[in-house]
Formats: C-alpha cells, structure tokens, sequence
C-alpha cells in the first residue's frame, strides 16, 4: 500500500474516534447540540485560594463545596485544563487582585508572586482552568438529530441558563465565579477540546447568525 494511502487511513481511523469521543452536530453562540438532541454550554470557573486560606476556613469550603454538589439536580461534569502560562497576564491578574482579597491574605499573596515570578525565569509554567460543562437531553429519539435540535434549541437555551444560574448562586458564597463560554471563545473551547490542528468532525454546522434571546 502507498503511503499516502496508508496515512490516509490513518487519518479517517482518527476522524471516526474523534467522532465517537465528541459527537459534535451543530455550534450556536453559547451552546452546542451533540448526538440525540443533547445540549452542552460550557463555564468558566475562578477558584479561590484554597491554599492561601487558614485550616478551619479551609474545612468550611469543603464542607459548602460537598453540600453545594450534593443539592444538585443535574448532572454537572468538571474538566481541568493546564495551559501554557502567559506570566506576565498572570501575574498582572494577581497583583489587581492584591487590594480586593483580605489584609492577613496579602503578605501571603506577595510572597507567592514573588515566588512565581522567579520560578518562571528558570522554568516553563503551566496554569489550570476550571472548566464546567452543562448538559441537556431531549426526549425525542427519532434519527435526524439536527432537525430535532434545530426545534429543541430554545427549549434547551433556556434549561441550561437555568442551570448556569444555580451553579452561579451556589459558588458564589465559596467566592468562586463562573463566566459562560461565548462565540469565538465557545470555538476555540472545541477546537481545543478534540486537539488544536486538527481538522473539526466534519457535518459540523457552526449557528452564529441564530438570534439571541
């Protein structure tokens, strides 16, 4: 066999996984319809400092944190990402950050960007970002799932602002916030997700021109 051939079979082996692992149909501004009328929208979360906070706040956050998961009534999948680290932005984020966190945090919190700055002369750094993922399924199981979706996709709008707005209430009180994915960064959350580079799962439809509610 040529390998030309062979690579492309390779190739169309890949794009099948890829499909399997991310059955991805259609991509609006702030959601994305998967297999069988599934909905997906797509949070980022700030966590707080759990490091930097003294041992009995540290057990009041997990005990909130472990009441909060435990009250919910959909299902709520958590992904963590390490990212290459831009250290300047990051530590221009932190130092803004230094006049709003409590006075017995900022010594800490100038030691650690002390301790960052110099760690990142000598060393590559990477960051993690809290990703949540909301998901929605319609009751429908007829075999056009796009068409199905089309019809559902206000529908399933609405259920996962819904959502997005308890997860909003609940970790706010831990002083985590959450900000939804949105058009270009929704994308390139996706085009992350199935490997930058990549070619997307073909019969992809992107829905930017849908009206928003």
């Amino acid at each position: 066999m040529p390998a030309w051939q062979e690579v492309a079979r390779r190739r169309s082996r890949q794009e099948a996984a890829l499909n399997r692992l991310v059955p991805l149909r259609a991509v609006g501004p702030d959601l994305c319809l998967l297999e069988r009328d599934r909905f997906t929208a797509v949070v980022e979360a700030t966590p707080v400092n759990f490091a930097l906070r003294p041992a009995p706040e540290q057990e009041r956050l997990v005990r909130e944190y472990t009441a909060f998961l435990n009250g919910l009534d959909f299902p709520l999948q958590i992904l963590v990402r390490a990212d290459a680290l831009r250290l300047d932005e990051y530590l221009g984020q932190l130092k803004a950050q230094e006049e709003t966190v409590e006075a017995h945090l900022r010594p800490p919190l100038r030691d650690y960007l002390d301790f960052i700055r110099r760690t990142g002369q000598v060393q590559h750094l990477l960051r993690r970002r809290f990703f949540l993922i909301l998901s929605w399924q319609g009751f429908d199981t007829r075999t056009r799932p796009l068409r199905r979706g089309e019809e559902l996709w206000e529908e399933a709008r609405q259920e996962l602002l819904r959502r997005r707005g308890v997860l909003e209430q609940g970790l706010k009180p831990l002083g985590v916030r959450i900000r939804p994915l949105e058009g270009v960064e929704l994308f390139e959350f996706i085009y992350a997700s199935v490997g930058a580079g990549r070619a997307l799962p073909r019969g992809v439809r992107w829905e930017w021109d849908r009206d928003r509610p």
